[in-house]
């Protein structure tokens, strides 16, 4: 499926936020914007621009009050060439009267012309924001995701490997569910990864044995948090055996990298065995995150002090 951003498709979205009121234009998919658009030169939102025109063009007090200016010559070359542009819509910010000429030229085009009572430059930001988030890259991953001290965690594992009741435990812990069993992640910025919940999954979590639960009617509203940044997975695994002592490293996590739209997302591996607490262990591993996302590193730390304490009495017995 080919996504893309239509005049309507924006309208819809942000009529009641924006209070758009829809003036003229064809509401068919024959103008769109498309993910492509999204590296070309000229941008997808922004104020009245011919030299390099805007997919949206927006409106305000300045730009009516330039073309007011204009001669009828002037004027009319102005707008055969913001026409010829092709953009999706022309939106009036600031509850501007729309100019005879520029109404008139617009019910000939398949442009839609919007107005809204909102400011022209609250209208530029939102309209960048909707379209580079609705044509942004997106995936689904299967887990449980969760708000874990302020931080998105995405819980992954096989079936059967406890990631419900994990979360389940997690929530009777204070912390909170964003989407379970297939959040949505779209990738909001070259460094940032947006978790979010499909709506038909909202406010739901499912648990062996126990079904469906609404963990907002469960446990309240603070309980569920909307979206969040993706900063950390932890992947439940059941070994098919017990490694030797020996071939595990004690000292430090079983951790790698995971790509999530190309962005390396660290992933931490707790491994499920009876009479472990994996709640108390997924919050430890969380704290443990954050103390060496500012530089501090436990393992590093007693490997130093182990090395000057070696070093100490090799020292007294060349004394």
């Amino acid at each position: 499926m080919i996504r893309a951003v239509t005049a309507k498709s924006l309208y819809d979205a942000l009529r009641d936020r924006l209070e758009l009121e829809w003036l003229s234009g064809d509401d068919s998919e024959e103008l769109a914007i498309y993910v492509e658009d999204l590296t070309l030169r000229p941008a997808t939102v922004g104020y009245l621009n011919l030299v390099h025109p805007n997919k949206v063009q927006v409106l305000g007090v300045e730009e009516i009050q330039y073309l007011d200016t204009l001669s009828d010559q002037e004027l009319e070359s102005d707008l055969e060439r913001m026409f010829a542009s092709k953009p999706i819509a022309v939106v009036f910010g600031d509850g501007l009267s729309v100019p005879e000429s520029i109404l008139k030229r617009g019910q000939s085009s398949p442009t839609a012309l919007i107005r809204s009572q909102h400011r022209s430059h609250e209208l530029v930001t939102f309209l960048q924001y909707h379209v580079s988030r609705a044509l942004a890259r997106k995936t689904t991953l299967h887990g449980v995701y969760m708000e874990l001290f302020t931080m998105g965690v995405l819980i992954t594992g096989g079936p059967g490997s406890g990631k419900s009741e994990l979360a389940l435990e997690l929530l009777t812990r204070g912390h909170r569910l964003v989407a379970d069993d297939a959040p949505d992640f779209t990738k909001i910025s070259p460094e940032l990864v947006d978790g979010t919940c499909p709506a038909v999954l909202q406010d739901c979590l499912e648990v062996r044995g126990l079904g469906v639960l609404n963990v907002r009617h469960m446990f309240g509203d603070s309980a569920i948090k909307l979206n969040k940044f993706l900063r950390l997975i932890i992947h439940l695994e059941v070994p098919k055996k017990r490694k030797l002592e020996d071939d595990q490293d004690r000292l430090h996590s079983n951790s790698d990298m995971q790509d999530v739209l190309d962005i390396p997302i660290a992933r931490i591996t707790l491994p499920v065995m009876a009479g472990r607490n994996l709640a108390v262990m997924a919050e430890a591993a969380v704290r443990d995150f954050m103390l060496k996302a500012k530089g501090y590193n436990a393992a590093s730390e007693f490997i130093e002090r182990h090395s000057r304490m070696m070093q100490r009495q090799d020292g007294r017995k060349d004394g």
